[in-house]
């Protein structure tokens, strides 16, 4: 019968391999693992792909109103265009709506109304990118503007949330606050942020043989885009 034991490193052997790994990038410019296929326009991303044959391209028809309610959304004018397969509104969409991925409240397409500038209102679907553009672009949007929320504050004072209060709570918070010897109190006010992407915003799909949807795109979750995909196809 053979015993083994697992040798367990000690304390000075822990802080000689973190001190270690302080003097390998800290203080130092630490190349990115793809940087020189970057800079030298080697990388290859999902818009360098070739393309299906047959392949259709989409362009999305993006609100220029920051707040409004939708009239009407009238898709015909789309059809002029030779080329065009298919403009569509959130009417069409088979399965779910609304893509938030962790809370509802992110439509695929504008359900209504807009909130912001830039959001996808429909999606013409035609042989090139130019001509679904162009399609896209001809049809008849028509919107009752409503009063726009620009900044935290207003919406604080006007009660007018994005989405429902969502609270995460351990403990008594109240009560340690109450004990804490030493409180502050006070406002921080940041500027907005948005992430700088290296990658082409795009997506390539291709329908199987069974019903089934192979989505090639640039994603840190692609558990959530299966997901997402499968629920708005229903």
């Amino acid at each position: 019968m053979s015993n083994h034991h697992k040798i367990e490193p000690t304390q000075a052997e822990l802080t000689a391999l973190f001190r270690q790994d302080l003097k390998t990038g800290v203080g130092r410019s630490v190349k990115h693992d793809s940087a020189e296929k970057h800079v030298s326009g080697e990388a290859q991303y999902i818009d360098d792909r070739l393309e299906f044959p047959n392949q259709l391209h989409l362009y999305a028809r993006l609100s220029d109103r920051a707040h409004a309610r939708i009239i009407r959304v009238d898709t015909a004018p789309c059809y002029g265009f030779d080329g065009v397969r298919l403009a569509i509104t959130h009417e069409d969409i088979p399965g779910l709506k609304d893509i938030g991925p962790l809370l509802p409240g992110d439509p695929l397409l504008a359900i209504d109304k807009v909130e912001f500038v830039g959001q996808p209102v429909l999606v013409v679907a035609a042989k090139d990118l130019d001509t679904a553009r162009k399609a896209a672009m001809a049809a008849i949007i028509e919107y009752e503007d409503l009063e726009p929320v620009l900044d935290v504050v207003q919406a604080l004072r006007n009660k007018h949330f994005v989405l429902e209060s969502h609270t995460h709570q351990r403990g008594d918070s109240i009560g340690a606050l109450a004990r804490a010897t030493h409180r502050l109190q006070g406002s921080l006010h940041i500027g907005g942020q948005e992430h700088f992407y290296l990658e082409t915003q795009i997506s390539s799909v291709m329908p199987t043989e069974d019903g089934g949807m192979i989505v090639y795109c640039s994603t840190q979750n692609p558990t959530e885009v299966q997901k997402l995909v499968a629920e708005v196809l229903d």
